[in-house]
């Protein structure tokens, strides 16, 4: 990948790692701030990085989509992103049948959704199988204390580097008895890259895609901007397929529907109704400051748009984990869905896995075989 080095601006210690960001060209405007997540005892040498956002420029995830042209198959494809094939049981028979996921959008806060770590003490990382990724057998990260991976959500745990610009992205991470950290598989992303690896270059999530790419911050939502893509999920991404900036797929709906990889964005017309109450029917009385948080996400979805990342089983976005909750209930944007959104035009649908033959330098880059590929279970709430 490639990397431009700004450099980093060492900071009296403090209790939490907050990494700079700033969007726009407007000097008078707030700058939103990236909280990490980082305990007081540990922040020993905590840094704020001069960069605006994650990734280049040019990075897909900094991309503006609100003049993209949309894909020509964009209904059909949204329309098949919402389907669900579920496994029915009836006494010794098991057959499959589609389901229509009309739920409206969920953030996770908490569930299925990254914690965004750095600082505190040398740590061993330690990687429990042959294959590791990016990762060594052992190595040694600086990691807060009080903050641990959750194996319940497929052990996502994210680790920055703030000295060497670049972050860790851990897939089945545990915190063990003698407080390393343990995981299955690595891959390290430069913050100043592309956001996103070759064609059939496995990651962290069936993607490929960065664990912390698209996460709504806290630091944004107090300024009421989010200037970069979002992450989502669906319910049916397309099996067997993907786009890029995706690399690889753990897509398991129709071939035809919507790939991971995917930028989708919210369609100009659309108006966002208040969230409902499910059973009642009622509208779900939200605050003065949770309007602005959705009227700042919404704003994000309408202008970059958000790359499917992922499936679940209702469509779903991901704020950071453990500095978001109390800002967010996660239904603010329960007034959408995903027909409200359309298709940015498709670039090439690369097969996965790869044909032996069609394989190529990015398949052979890939650490193990698209079998030992990490895959989600469900990312949903």
């Amino acid at each position: 990948m490639n990397a431009r080095r700004h450099g980093l601006v060492a900071l009296a210690t403090v209790a939490a790692l907050v990494l700079a960001g700033c969007g726009g060209d407007d000097p008078a405007a707030p700058e939103p701030d990236l909280q990490i997540t980082a305990d007081g005892a540990d922040a020993a040498n905590t840094l704020t990085s001069a960069e605006t956002r994650f990734f280049s420029d040019s990075s897909p995830w900094n991309t503006r989509a609100d003049d993209l042209t949309v894909d020509p198959d964009s209904v059909a494809m949204m329309d098949l992103a919402q389907e669900r094939i579920g496994v029915v049981e009836n006494g010794d028979r098991i057959r499959t049948e589609p389901r229509r996921i009309t739920d409206p959008v969920y953030i996770n806060t908490e569930a299925w959704t990254t914690p965004v770590v750095a600082g505190g003490k040398p740590t061993p990382v330690v990687c429990r199988q042959i294959v590791c990724g990016d990762g060594e057998a052992s190595m040694v990260l600086d990691v807060p204390t009080d903050v641990d991976p959750d194996p319940r959500y497929d052990g996502w745990y994210t680790i920055f580097d703030p000295s060497k610009s670049i972050a860790y992205d851990l897939w089945r991470a545990r915190r063990e008895d003698d407080g390393s950290i343990s995981y299955h598989f690595m891959r390290i992303w430069e913050l100043e890259g592309e956001g996103f690896s070759d064609p059939q270059v496995v990651g962290a999530r069936g993607s490929g895609l960065p664990l912390f790419a698209g996460l709504i911050r806290p630091g944004e939502l107090n300024a009421g901007r989010i200037e970069h893509a979002l992450a989502i999920s669906v319910p049916g991404p397309a099996q067997s397929s993907f786009v890029q900036p995706a690399s690889s797929t753990d897509g398991n709906g129709r071939p035809q529907s919507l790939p991971e990889g995917a930028r989708i964005r919210l369609k100009a017309d659309v108006t966002m109704a208040d969230p409902v109450d499910p059973v009642t029917g009622e509208p779900i009385p939200m605050t003065d400051q949770q309007r602005r948080y959705a009227d700042a996400i919404a704003l994000a979805l309408r202008t970059y748009g958000a790359i499917v990342v992922d499936r679940a089983a209702v469509p779903t976005l991901y704020a950071q984990r453990d500095v978001t909750g109390d800002m967010l209930r996660g239904n603010e944007l329960q007034g959408l869905h995903l027909d409200d959104f359309e298709v940015v035009q498709l670039g090439t649908r690369y097969q996965y896995p790869p044909d032996e033959a069609d394989a190529g330098d990015g398949a052979r880059a890939t650490p193990g075989t698209p079998s030992a590929t990490p895959t989600t279970t469900e990312g949903a709430p």
